[in-house]
């Protein structure tokens, strides 16, 4: 997340110096992490990193209930008037250095009612099968249908690099993050379902990532034929690792057959 921010420049061999670079684009980044003041890794972080970070420490009603306490946390910084306030689970990676910039023209273009997500995914470190996989899946629509009984209609948006990118109505609500505009997060923060601390979707993690978007906005994400354009590195091989499991099991099963 850090490299997203400033210090961006460029190098001229002429006098072996560096210069900034994208100007056209400056972004700047506040990063705040939230832990409960015990259990974190930030010792383990180089003190280059951390300096870039501002830790605040919370006190949830239970550790699994930490994004919570972020969601208050987020809301209290309304006073900054930043152009975006994102919550972002600490395994999330973004590389596209456009991230934050295709969110606010998705809202600029679509309205604050709607809020755009990214598709998550693994990587293999070497070629697999399976190369990359978002993991955000499709679930029962019986279930999508219970949290999005309305879904939005998809919408079409310009890309000089795509030509029209497909959005949809998300066929998994869940990417462990939002980001959303000052005046999304202030709409949000004066609802009654506010810091309800409803869990009911899936586990305490994921509704805190999730279940207030649904109650509050019309959410979207890429269809999966252009999942590429907006999306967020999901760390490690979780997800892949479970397909390794069950393509092993199906091999056993054809053999065993």
């Amino acid at each position: 997340m850090c490299r997203l921010g400033g210090q961006q420049k460029h190098l001229n061999f002429q006098d072996q110096a560096a210069y900034p670079a994208n100007l056209d684009q400056p972004l700047e980044l506040d990063l705040h992490l939230i832990t409960d003041g015990r259990h974190h890794v930030i010792e383990q972080l180089d003190s280059q990193t951390r300096l870039r970070l501002e830790h605040i420490v919370a006190s949830p009603d239970h550790p699994l209930q930490l994004g919570f306490e972020a969601h208050r946390h987020l809301a209290e910084q309304l006073h900054h008037a930043y152009d975006l306030y994102a919550y972002v689970e600490d395994d999330l990676i973004i590389h596209d250095p456009c991230f934050f910039q295709k969110i606010k023209g998705f809202v600029d273009q679509a309205g604050e009612h709607c809020v755009l997500l990214p598709q998550r995914y693994e990587t293999n470190a070497i070629p697999w099968h399976i190369n990359k996989l978002y993991i955000d899946g499709e679930i029962p629509e019986a279930d999508r249908l219970t949290w999005i009984p309305e879904p939005a209609p998809p919408l079409s948006i310009a890309d000089a690099g795509f030509g029209s990118v497909v959005l949809e109505s998300p066929r998994n609500p869940h990417a462990g993050c939002f980001i959303l505009t000052k005046q999304q997060l202030e709409y949000w923060s004066h609802q009654s379902w506010w810091l309800d601390r409803d869990c009911s979707f899936i586990t305490p993690l994921e509704s805190a990532a999730t279940l207030g978007l649904l109650k509050t906005f019309r959410l979207y994400k890429p269809s999966f034929s252009q999942a590429m354009w907006l999306e967020a590195q999901h760390w490690g091989t979780s997800f892949l690792g479970l397909m390794a499991t069950a393509t092993s099991q199906q091999s056993g099963g054809i053999v065993n057959g």
